[in-house]
């Protein structure tokens, strides 16, 4: 996997993760990191359609992944559960 976007490298950490028990941690630091370069994108402008929809996919990734192994984390976060394209 390439890392093109800095908040890719917390993902794919998420991803990759096999303890059960560090999982929901790891998924929680990639959400952040993810909200966190969102808010950025929607000072800086146009020019970000790639990113935007790597950031869509890794946000699906991540709640499916999390739904999947972690259960009981999906209605204790407090991150949107929307895409942030339009």
């Amino acid at each position: 996997m390439t890392l093109k976007f800095a908040w890719q490298e917390k993902y794919a950490a998420a991803m990759l993760e096999l303890s059960r028990e560090e999982l929901p941690q790891r998924i929680d630091a990639a959400e952040k990191a993810i909200y966190q370069r969102v808010e950025e994108l929607k000072d800086a402008g146009a020019g970000f359609a790639e990113e935007l929809w790597a950031i869509n996919d890794a946000l699906r990734a991540l709640r499916a992944l999390a739904k999947t192994e972690c259960p009981h984390r999906a209605s204790q976060t407090g991150a949107p559960r929307s895409g942030v394209a339009s």
